[in-house]
C-alpha cells in the first residue's frame, strides 16, 4: 500500500517528477519526505531548495548505490516491524514507526542510521547550494539600553575569537539615537543600511530579519519613507508588539485544554490549525508563511511564550536554520524577574493568589543574553549558508566598544584601533555586503572588511 500524499501544486509535480525514487525509499525516510512536501506552502525558500536538492541527488544514484546507502534503515525497520504498519496517511504511519522503534528499543539505532545517511549526503547538497562564492552575510546582537552591563565580563565566551572595535558613541548613547547611527536611519525616516541591502537583493523579498525584544527597531523601520522603500521587505519579529497576539493563542491553547486532548499529537495538530491572527502593525511584513513561522516559534520554543529574550534566541535560530535572511538583527531586552512555577503553568491563566507584580531584572538579563547571543552565533555556524561566509557584530547601546567575528578569519589580530564611530560600523556592514550608500558618511572599518 503507498502513502496517500494528497500533494499539489508544486510539490505534486516533484512528487510526481521522483515518484519512482520514493518508491524505493525506506518507509520512514519516505514517509518523511512527503510530511516536507505536504508543509510545501509553509517552507522558505532555502528549505524548498534543499528538499529539490535531496530528491536530486538520490535519484541520480545508481540502484546499487541507494540501496547500500538506505540498507541500514531498512534493516532496521524491518527488525522493529515498521513494514507491517499500514502505510496510507504518512503522519499517521511516522507515529506509529516511532512508537513501535520505541516499543521495540530500536529508536536509538535508527536514529544514528538515519544520522548517518545524511552525514554523507549534507555534504554534497551543501556544496551544490552554498558554493564558496557565494554572497556574504551579517549577523548583528545588540543588548538594550537598561541590561545591567559588566563590562570585565561582556562577550567573555568569544575569548581568543574575533576582534574588539572601539566605539566613539559621541553623543550616540540613548537607544534611539544609537540605533539610528547605526543603521543609517535618518530624521525623515528610514535606514540606509536595510534599503541599501534591499536594493543589493532584489529579488529576495525577505532580505533582512528584526527579531528584538522591544520594538525601537521595528519603530526605526516604521517611520516615514521606510514603509515606501524598504519597510515592507523587512521580516521584522517583536515580543512586545505580538503581546495581543500571545496572549489570544495562550487563551486558544487553554480552552483546548480545558475540553481535553486525545495525544500530544493531535493537541499539536490542533495549534497548528490555529488562524489566529496578529494585530495590523505587529509585523513589518506580513504573509502566510511568516504568520505560520511566528505561530510555531511561539509553540514549538521552551518559554518563547512568556521569556521575550528566550523568544528573540529561538526566532532567530529558527530564521537562520529555515529562511537564512543575508542580514539578521537581533536585539534583547531586560526581561522580568522569573516567578515560581505555579504562575507561569504553560497556557494556564493563573490564580488571584499565584500572581506576583512585574520587576525588571536587569542584572540576570545579562546573564541571559551572553548565553542566548552566543547560541545564536553557535546555530548560524553550524550552517553552510553562514559558516565562512558571515561578519558577526555585537554591540550594547551606550558601550563603548563593540566585538567583531569574521567567519573566514575566526582569531584575528591587529594593533590597536582608532575608535569607531556607528556611522563607520554602518558603512562596514554595508561595504562587507556589497550594498553602497552613496549618502553615508561614515568609512568602513579596514581591519574588518579588508
Amino acid at each position: 500500500m503507498q502513502f496517500d500524499a494528497s500533494l499539489t501544486g508544486d510539490a505534486g509535480a516533484l512528487a510526481r517528477t521522483h515518484a519512482a525514487l520514493l518508491s524505493r525509499l525506506p518507509a520512514t525516510v519516505q514517509a518523511s519526505i512527503i510530511l516536507e512536501l505536504q508543509k510545501w506552502a509553509t517552507l522558505f525558500g532555502p528549505e524548498q531548495r534543499y528538499q529539490r536538492a535531496l530528491l536530486e541527488h538520490l535519484a541520480g544514484l545508481s540502484g546499487l548505490e541507494l540501496s547500500r546507502a538506505m540498507a541500514e534503515i531498512a534493516r532496521v525497520e524491518t527488525e522493529a516491524g515498521c513494514d507491517k504498519i499500514a502505510r496510507g496517511n504518512p503522519a499517521r504511519f511516522q507515529d506509529e514507526a516511532q512508537a513501535l522503534l520505541r516499543k521495540r528499543k530500536l529508536l536509538s539505532e535508527w536514529r544514528k542510521e538515519v544520522d548517518a545517511l545524511f552525514r554523507q549526503v549534507d555534504p554534497i547538497l551543501e556544496a551544490h547550494l552554498y558554493p564558496a562564492d557565494a554572497p556574504r552575510r551579517l549577523v548583528v546582537q545588540i543588548y538594550s539600553s537598561g541590561i545591567a552591563i559588566q563590562s570585565d565580563k561582556l562577550w567573555q565566551r568569544f575569548k581568543g575569537t574575533g576582534i574588539r572595535v572601539p566605539l566613539s558613541l559621541n553623543g550616540f548613547e540613548a537607544s534611539e539615537p544609537f540605533l539610528r547611527a547605526l543603521f543609517g536611519g535618518r530624521e525623515a525616516g528610514g535606514t540606509a543600511l536595510f534599503a541599501a541591502v534591499r536594493a543589493a537583493e532584489d529579488t529576495n523579498p525577505l532580505h533582512a530579519w528584526i527579531v528584538e525584544s522591544q520594538d525601537a527597531l521595528h519603530a526605526l523601520c516604521d517611520r516615514g519613507a521606510m514603509k515606501d522603500s524598504a519597510g515592507d521587505a523587512l521580516a521584522g519579529l517583536s515580543y512586545d508588539r505580538l503581546r495581543p497576539y500571545r496572549d489570544e493563542l495562550t487563551r486558544a491553547l487553554y480552552s483546548k485544554i480545558q475540553t481535553g486532548v486525545e495525544s500530544p499529537q493531535a493537541f499539536a495538530a490542533y495549534a497548528r490549525s490555529l488562524k489566529i491572527t496578529p494585530a495590523p502593525g505587529a509585523l513589518l511584513h506580513t504573509n502566510d508563511l511568516l504568520l505560520a513561522f511566528v505561530r510555531d516559534v511561539l509553540l514549538t520554543g521552551n518559554g518563547t511564550l512568556f521569556v521575550n529574550n528566550t523568544f528573540v534566541e529561538w526566532a532567530a535560530v529558527q530564521a537562520l536554520r529555515r529562511a537564512q535572511p543575508r542580514v539578521l538583527v537581533t536585539r534583547f531586552g531586560v526581561r522580568d524577574k522569573l516567578k515560581p512555577f505555579s504562575s507561569l503553568l504553560l497556557f494556564s491563566q493563573p490564580r488571584a493568589s499565584d500572581q506576583i507584580p512585574l520587576i525588571e531584572d536587569p542584572v540576570g538579563s545579562f546573564i541571559d543574553v551572553e548565553q542566548l547571543s552566543y547560541y545564536v552565533w553557535l546555530n548560524a555556524e553550524k550552517s553552510a549558508a553562514y559558516r565562512k561566509k558571515t561578519l558577526y557584530l555585537f554591540l550594547a547601546e551606550g558601550i563603548d566598544e563593540m566585538l567583531a567575528v569574521r567567519s573566514d578569519v575566526p582569531t584575528m589580530t591587529s594593533s590597536a584601533l582608532p575608535a569607531a564611530s556607528l556611522s563607520d560600523v554602518c558603512a562596514t556592514m554595508g561595504q562587507w555586503l556589497g550594498a553602497p550608500m552613496p549618502e553615508s558618511t561614515g568609512k568602513a572599518i579596514t581591519a574588518l572588511v579588508g
